[in-house]
């Protein structure tokens, strides 16, 4: 009876463990999706920004929103075969990563219609 007693308990801790296991990892990937979509926001709202707030100019700019690092690379797109008498083509990418990580979390990137280059 008590052998009985031991292995029903040792069957208890281990299912318990894999539950416990299991939480750790959901909580763990609502976290990193958490991260993501508020690295994505913040991507969106930087893109946006370019040529209607920030001019279009080639070059790094960079930035700090709460605990998100971004960073947006602005270049003329292409050889000037999209330049016309309204403007030439400008391809802007924002990158952003969390402050304590070195990987972007997410990165988006969009032709814009600027001055010439």
């Amino acid at each position: 009876m008590f052998v009985e007693s031991i292995i029903a308990a040792a069957i208890v801790a281990m299912s318990l463990a894999a539950m416990f296991r299991s939480v750790a990892d959901s909580a763990n990937r609502n976290r990193m999706v958490e991260s993501r979509r508020a690295a994505v926001l913040v991507a969106q709202s930087e893109l946006a920004a370019f040529g209607t707030g920030t001019p279009l100019r080639p070059g790094q700019s960079t930035g700090l929103v709460g605990e998100m690092v971004w960073r947006a690379d602005v270049s003329p797109a292409g050889d000037g075969a999209g330049a016309s008498a309204v403007g030439g083509l400008w391809r802007v990418a924002v990158s952003v990563r969390s402050k304590t990580d070195y990987a972007d979390l997410v990165r988006l990137e969009t032709l814009r219609l600027g001055p010439q280059a």
